[in-house]
């Protein structure tokens, strides 16, 4: 799926969006409150996801970006890309 450089995604196209760049494995109903880390989300998954997030969306994220709490769903994941945009 093809996200917007230009607009803050929604949860449902983040996770469609993390299945295409191969950072998780995603079932097609995966909930947008979703705990990321039950369903894979390491330390390499997230080193992946800073790389995609930053190519795709022009934004720096630093290491205060990257708590439990920022990359908790893809809710909380919609919300941080918002702040950085």
């Amino acid at each position: 799926m093809e996200v917007s450089k230009k607009k803050t995604p929604t949860p449902i196209e983040l996770i469609d969006w993390l299945n295409d760049e191969g950072v998780l494995e995603l079932d097609w109903d995966f909930p947008e409150e979703g705990d990321l880390f039950a369903a894979g989300l390491d330390s390499m998954a997230v080193m992946q996801l800073v790389v995609a997030v930053e190519d795709r969306f022009g934004i720096e994220l630093g290491p205060e970006d990257l708590t439990k709490t920022n990359l908790a769903t893809p809710t909380t994941l919609a919300a941080l890309i918002a702040a950085k945009i």
